[in-house]
């Protein structure tokens, strides 16, 4: 072999090791950026959503309304949800959650206080005795928003989505900058100094913690496709539509007379019209009728795995007559449709449904989120370490060393992993802290009396108010834009509501009952409408509220849209 063969040889040798080297080079660089530059966002996501595993739990130990005593048989949910209806009769239930699957968890509604914080009724399921009730936001509540939205307003479930994009691109680039990751999986770190131990535990938790990486990042990609792209860009979805509820026809309460106004079916009735026709039904959530075209709808399991107890088989059900409308079972779903729906149980760890299995599944979700959270943590201090390092080594053989010193205190206190990117991390922190303030004002508070103020003005017999607000967490923005949307709560007597078969609200005066405008609807005590408003809105604009009754009189009332000091005025 001669002197030539042997260096091509070399050289081939060479330019493989170099091609090798970069590969696992290139995607290390991607898994450090995509690991520091987000980092303290990130720790606060991962380390909310470790706590919020427990959120139930961790209720359930704080308030004594929550907790019940287990006995051998339940009350029919639908009696319950009377029971707790008629113990605030001045404040209509959003829906009832029977908690079924959690046998030592009370039941309970959500509503609107007389201040218009939101608040959690709860109602032992086996005694029918009403418990009392706790604030919207409590500590595991709390941390369960604070980990799906940050509390900051429009853009944040889209943040948190993205971040489960990036933990799923550092867990591809970071095998692949790691060969032969299996060798170490019982490998024990090093303990040489303190960059070295953290890497080699970095490394070792990391490979622990493969399947919850996976599974935050799978899920987490998953809901950021719809959330921002479908949602806010207009995506195709991947995903069939579910069927939408459907809605009473004028010809069908034209049917119940108009000598005077039908009377609703209770709960209890409902819910036996149902059981009659699928006995096997565990029934999770029961939502109440909005307004009197809208049906009771029924959501339940018969034994379906993989679905959150807020979803599964939907049953529709008049809410004069008993009969049921419409059934879409969980069972007939399309793939996707199942697949979507398992992402939230799959990521929350709370496919187990209740009792020992349920605890331990979430238990071993709690040690997989303290790892991922140790992973944001320890690939900062690493990176920091690392850093510190080559700017030693830099000054000692080039001379810079006050330049490199300069940099490092424009890049305090967090150090040169995250470089600039801090600015953006301070500025979301304080996004966060500004929206948890709102947030906690908000469960206390709600939007009533926030926003355009329309005084109280007559409706034929009665009387109404309103107030607009932008969105729950915008309530301080202006409420009336061109071409956006608002809120409008609106308060009315409850007598009212009982002779009143539909109501409206419009930029406008209607000019005929063809085009009211958009339906007002919600539970009593939480009358709202969401309405698209105008792209182009006059200085001279009115808001007309119209109301039908069941004997077909037509009452209206109208306010300036815009504040002008009298009838309408600016509480921002």
């Amino acid at each position: 072999m001669t002197i030539a063969t042997i260096e091509e040889q070399a050289q081939q040798r060479r330019a493989k090791k170099k091609s090798k080297l970069s590969k696992q080079y290139i995607a290390y660089l991607i898994h450090s950026f995509v690991g520091l530059k987000l980092t303290l966002l990130m720790t606060v996501v991962l380390f909310t959503g470790t706590i919020a595993v427990f959120q139930q739990e961790l209720d359930w130990l704080i308030y004594s309304e929550m907790r019940a005593d287990v006995q051998d048989e339940r009350q029919n949910p639908g009696a319950m949800l009377d029971k707790l209806q008629a113990a605030y009769p001045e404040n209509g239930l959003f829906f009832y959650r029977t908690s079924e699957n959690y046998p030592s968890l009370n039941s309970y509604a959500r509503f609107i206080d007389d201040n218009g914080g939101y608040r959690h009724a709860w109602i032992d399921p086996y005694t029918g005795e009403v418990k009392d009730d706790t604030v919207l936001l409590s500590i595991g509540q709390f941390i369960g928003f604070m980990h799906a939205t940050l509390f900051l307003p429009a853009i944040g479930n889209s943040l948190v989505n993205a971040l489960g994009l990036l933990v799923l691109l550092s867990l591809i680039t970071g095998l692949i900058a790691f060969p032969k990751f299996w060798r170490y999986f019982l490998r024990k770190p090093r303990t040489g100094n303190t960059r070295v131990f953290l890497a080699d535990l970095h490394k070792l938790i990391g490979l622990w913690s493969l399947w919850i990486v996976l599974v935050i990042g799978v899920t987490g990609s998953w809901w950021f496709y719809f959330d921002p792209f479908v949602k806010h860009f207009g995506v195709p979805s991947i995903v069939e539509a579910h069927p939408r509820k459907p809605l009473l026809s004028y010809a069908d309460l034209d049917h119940l007379g108009t000598d005077q106004a039908p009377k609703m079916l209770s709960a209890e009735e409902v819910v036996n019209r149902v059981l009659k026709e699928r006995p096997n039904l565990q029934i999770n959530i029961i939502n109440t009728p909005e307004h009197n075209s809208d049906p009771f709808e029924i959501i339940g399991s018969e034994g379906e795995w993989l679905i959150s107890e807020w979803k599964g088989t939907r049953i529709m059900v008049h809410p004069f007559t008993g009969e049921i409308i419409d059934v879409f079972p969980a069972d007939k779903l399309s793939l996707m449709q199942r697949t979507d729906l398992a992402m939230t149980p799959i990521h929350y760890g709370t496919w187990a449904v209740g009792g020992a299995p349920d605890l331990i599944v979430k238990t071993f979700y709690f040690i997989g989120g303290l790892g991922m959270t140790f992973l944001s943590v320890s690939g900062l201090i690493i990176s920091y370490k690392r850093t510190r390092r080559a700017a030693k080594r830099a000054a000692r053989f080039t001379g810079v060393r006050q330049k490199l010193i300069k940099i490092f205190d424009v890049i305090k206190p967090w150090g040169g992993p995250m470089g600039a990117f801090k600015y953006l991390n301070a500025l979301l922190i304080a996004g966060v802290v500004m929206g948890t303030g709102l947030a906690l004002t908000l469960s206390s508070q709600g939007t009533k009396g926030s926003g355009f103020i329309y005084q109280e003005q007559p409706l034929g017999p009665w009387s109404v108010s309103m107030n607009a607000v932008a969105g729950l967490l915008e309530k301080d923005l202006p409420p009336i834009r061109a071409g956006a949307k608002t809120n409008l709560n609106v308060q009315i007597d409850k007598a009212a509501l009982e002779s009143i078969k539909f109501i409206y609200a419009k930029v406008g005066k209607p000019r005929n009952l063809r085009a009211p405008g958009t339906l007002i609807h919600g539970p009593v005590g939480a009358k709202h409408v969401h309405m698209q408003l105008p792209k182009k809105i006059k200085d001279n604009a009115e808001l007309w509220v119209t109301a039908v009754t069941w004997k077909g009189d037509v009452y209206q009332a109208s306010w300036s849209l815009m504040p002008n000091g009298e009838e309408t005025v600016d509480a921002r």
